[in-house]
Parts: structure tokens; sequence; C-alpha cells
């Protein structure tokens, strides 16, 4: 299995198009995981995600902001798998 994480330096941005999205399945599942140093730096990552395109053409969109101090690494997932 490949692995990728992705550093966002503190007060760094992250935008990504995740891919398309099926509002009547509501798939697939899409995830974001982020490792920190420590809680406290973890909790000051924002990670925001919404919908974008029309009925039947919509594309889910992971929107990351680093507000720490430190730099953090970001997993994305689709279906429980890793992707670049």
């Amino acid at each position: 299995m490949k692995t990728f994480t992705l550093v966002i330096e503190p007060g760094g941005t992250y935008r990504r198009a995740a891919g398309p999205y099926n509002q009547a399945t509501r798939t697939p599942l899409y995830e974001a995981d982020v490792v920190a140093p420590d809680i406290d730096v973890k909790r000051q990552v924002q990670i925001e995600s919404e919908l974008m395109g029309s009925d039947g053409n919509c594309s889910w969109i992971w929107k990351c902001k680093n507000n720490s101090n430190w730099p953090v690494q970001l997993v994305l997932k689709v279906d429980g798998i890793i992707q670049l």
C-alpha cells in the first residue's frame, strides 16, 4: 500500500478537490486526518469540507488551515484508502 502525507507549515493553507461525490448514495467517503506533535496542535488545524457543483455533478473539496506554530501532516483518504 502506498503512503502519502502532506506537510502544512505553520500558518499555511491547503485546498484540494478530493473527487466526485454522489449525493444520493453519499459515496465515496472522504476523510482527512491530522498528524501533529500533540493534541493541542491538532486542535488548531481547521479542516473544512464542502460540496461544489450541481445536482448529479458534485465534487468534494477539502480546505485546511494550520493555525498552530508547528508543521503538521495531513493524511487524505477516499473510502479508507490513502490518496496522493
